[in-house]
């Protein structure tokens, strides 16, 4: 009797070791609240008039970043753009596949794009506005119909600089089923980046954040902007 239970809760142990990376990869631990209207703030964001800068985005596509809902919030500085999603894998896992030219460290650290659900600007867009972005701020990415939280961990300092990336959690978080990895990212331009520049959660360290910080206050700013925009 004590053998077959000793099994059982073995088994048992091992089951939910083995699965919970597997949750984190898909995004569940940094997903928005299904009663935040996504969809509505994806909407809101694609007219836009005050534009900020214009990048190239990784297939050479011109993206617009928009400074419109400056201050929309109180005195938060939200700056938003349309654009793809290339892989980033810098940092502490940066060999992983097709990443022939990354680099172990990210912006700020050595985030480990494996784990940490992190995306990238241009180095010239963070400069001009460090006023109003802070490193490892908080962002909300919304992408094939859902709406994932990030932290700003890693900057795009390339000659052109390109804009849209985020680190390979976040790219196999919003488009699992694309086999996304170092060198395939995903081409269409209709992943919504919306940064909350002078929020950071807490928790951030050299490697790694706390994802249940990350997501509280996702959610709460996220649906401070929901009820901004009426949607």
């Amino acid at each position: 009797m004590w053998t077959h239970t000793y099994v059982f809760i073995v088994l048992l142990f091992a089951s939910l070791t083995f699965t919970s990376p597997v949750h984190i990869a898909r995004g569940v631990g940094f997903a928005a609240d299904p009663s935040i209207n996504a969809k509505g703030i994806f909407n809101a964001a694609k007219a836009g008039k005050k534009v900020l800068a214009t990048y190239a985005s990784g297939t050479g596509t011109r993206v617009n970043v928009f400074g419109d809902w400056l201050g929309l919030i109180g005195g938060m500085p939200l700056i938003r753009f349309m654009a793809d999603m290339d892989v980033d894998c810098d940092g502490v896992g940066f060999r992983c596949q097709g990443n022939h030219d990354g680099q172990p460290q990210t912006s700020f650290g050595r985030l480990d794009a494996n784990k940490v659900p992190f995306f990238v600007i241009p180095q010239s867009l963070f400069s001009k506005h460090r006023s109003q972005i802070k490193p490892n701020s908080l962002g909300a990415i919304i992408c094939n119909g859902k709406m994932f939280y990030g932290i700003f961990g890693d900057t795009n300092g390339a000659s052109p600089e390109v804009i849209g990336e985020a680190s390979i959690l976040m790219a196999r978080s919003c488009f699992p089923n694309d086999g996304l990895s170092g060198n395939r990212g995903h081409t269409k331009k209709d992943v919504l980046y919306v940064l909350f520049g002078n929020q950071v959660p807490a928790g951030v360290k050299d490697m790694t954040i706390d994802i249940g910080a990350l997501k509280r206050l996702g959610d709460r700013q996220a649906r401070r902007l929901a009820k901004a925009l009426r949607v």
